[in-house]
């Protein structure tokens, strides 16, 4: 579904300029609800695509003749160099949404740029960050119960210890971890990042930008981070043996650290970091618990109608195929997409005291699953289901996630 034009702004009165044609791309970018723009030059022409709810939607078709003074005009403004075309820039300009009536509410953006050389000439990808998306605590994440939020602030409400966030890119990782630190900030905590780059900016924390280019790495970062007398630490990824083994030792001094992996599966992180050349024991003692997620589109309530998927589909969840389930038809409310944005679907592992012997034993992946499981573990498949029996998302949604 092509995203809308922004029908309260008119031509008259945003003039084709190239500001102007900035502007109307970052309206209708907000309006429809947008995380990413892409401008892609190609052969004859330069196409402008909106990701939203994870799925590209062309919006505009330009001719070449705009695309180098766009290009240079979102350079400028992101205080980029003009002049090089054949290196990778990265770059941020903040931008105010007042203009767009009745849905920003006067709101300053964050957004991130990216210029990419290619073969008909930088494509440029910009990230918009809207602080006011930001849950105010883990209720707003979208957990599935009661349970769900008590165990994961059983696993954050510590003095020591690692708390991974798990998952593919793009599946909601450093979103998590946000939400955890809004929760956790207080004037008594002295909260210390390192990220790369800096997402969204929280009040009382000390937030740090990674350079490294400059030899500022999270590695070197964690070695110094510790003589600031931190109480909590997030480091925006786990990368590589250097970084992972500096952050269970950080988490060993008697701090809390935060941290997002790349891994399928919570248990599937245990042994992540042990393949990495991660002591058994180091892994054991450090790492608190682990919150696997993976991001679904959810369905408009405005026009959620019941409909039945494909066998296929069912089959491959377990869903009985007598039962109706729901879907977004398209309304005005949604653009006619039958989406309302996304919501995660979680894993939630606590790793107890015979979880940390298993651990050490070197237990293969399927005995600590099955302990796991024994203790309670609901899987990001199960948490999926109970959102599709609450209308929530649709089936196919689901096993899109979890395949």
């Amino acid at each position: 579904m092509p995203a809308k034009k922004n029908n309260n702004i008119s031509d008259a009165e945003m003039s084709e300029t190239i500001e102007g044609l900035r502007e109307k791309m970052l309206s209708d970018a907000i309006r429809n609800g947008a995380s990413d723009i892409h401008i892609e030059p190609g052969y004859d022409s330069m196409m402008i695509r909106f990701r939203i709810a994870g799925d590209l939607h062309p919006w505009d078709r330009r001719q070449l003749s705009d695309q180098e003074p766009l290009i240079s005009h979102l350079k400028v403004i992101s205080g980029l160099d003009i002049l090089k075309h054949t290196l990778p820039q990265e770059g941020h300009f903040a931008w105010s949404s007042e203009q767009i009536s009745g849905t920003a509410d006067g709101r300053i953006l964050d957004i991130r740029t990216s210029f990419f050389p290619t073969a008909y000439g930088e494509t440029v990808v910009l990230r918009i960050l809207n602080r006011g998306d930001l849950p105010e605590s883990l209720d707003a994440l979208g957990f599935s119960t009661a349970d769900d939020i008590a165990l994961t602030r059983k696993i954050i409400h510590q003095s020591h210890g690692m708390v991974l966030a798990a998952g593919p890119a793009g599946s909601g990782k450093t979103f998590t971890l946000y939400a955890i630190l809004n929760e956790l900030r207080n004037e008594n905590k002295n909260i210390v990042t390192l990220e790369d780059p800096i997402e969204y900016y929280l009040p009382t924390v000390r937030q740090s930008q990674m350079r490294p280019d400059q030899g500022f790495t999270y590695a070197m970062g964690l070695r110094s981070i510790l003589r600031q007398d931190p109480d909590i630490i997030m480091v925006g990824e786990i990368r590589d043996l250097e970084t992972a083994e500096s952050a269970i030792r950080a988490s060993l001094t008697g701090r809390l650290l935060l941290s997002t992996i790349h891994a399928n599966s919570s248990v599937a992180t245990v042994t992540r970091l042990i393949d990495m050349n991660i002591d058994k024991g180091l892994v054991a003692y450090a790492l608190s618990g682990v919150i696997s997620k993976r991001l679904v589109r959810k369905n408009c309530e405005a026009c959620r109608i019941p409909y039945h998927p494909r066998k296929e589909v069912l089959d491959a969840l377990g869903l009985d195929q007598k039962e109706a389930y729901m879907r977004g038809n398209g309304c005005e409310t949604c653009g006619n997409t039958g989406i309302a944005g996304r919501i995660g679907i979680f894993e939630i592992l606590h790793i107890d005291d015979d979880m940390q012997r298993l651990i050490i034993e070197n237990a293969p992946h399927a005995k600590l699953f099955e302990y796991a499981r024994a203790q309670g573990l609901k899987t990001i498949r199960e948490d999926g289901i109970v959102k599709i029996h609450a209308g929530i998302t649709t089936p196919e949604e689901v096993l899109k996630a979890v395949s």
